[in-house]
């Protein structure tokens, strides 16, 4: 992913993240369903941008610069994301299968607070997980190469 589209795409997440946030507040304070209506449904989006997001940064043969450190970058990268995306995934669809028997869990406190932790650490961690994978392959390329700025 070039580095202007990561920018833009990083923004974008970083804003829906607020405005969920905020509708997150104002429903509990509130206690109206059309803010949570639209707290869930950003949270929906906010899932399949972050699903997004990971899949353009997982090119498998990008970063193979050698055997044995490039797959050491790989599979940290992997881990923490794989485990912070299915994490919130696995969350939401439990909410969401909840639901069905008891119509007001999507209106529950501690509900909208967990997923809103949740959802935003993943964001967070994400973020940090393509950062450091980015950092450490070109510390390793500008190793490898000897090549400096």
């Amino acid at each position: 992913m070039q580095r202007k589209t990561k920018i833009v795409f990083d923004i974008i997440k970083i804003i829906v993240n607020i405005i969920m946030i905020v509708f997150a507040i104002l429903g509990l304070i509130n206690n109206n369903d059309n803010y949570y209506a639209w707290y869930w449904l950003l949270v929906s989006a906010m899932l399949v941008l972050e699903a997004y997001y990971l899949f353009r940064w997982t090119k498998v043969g990008e970063w193979n610069i050698d055997k044995k450190d490039s797959k050491s970058i790989r599979y940290s990268f992997d881990g923490i994301t794989t485990g912070t995306f299915c994490t919130s995934a696995f969350l939401y669809l439990i909410v969401m299968g909840l639901e069905l028997f008891n119509k007001s869990i999507k209106s529950n406190f501690f509900v909208i607070i967990i997923v809103s932790v949740l959802l935003t650490l993943s964001v967070l961690f994400n973020l940090l997980a393509v950062n450091t994978a980015n950092r450490e392959s070109k510390e390793l390329a500008e190793k490898m190469y000897k090549y400096k700025k």
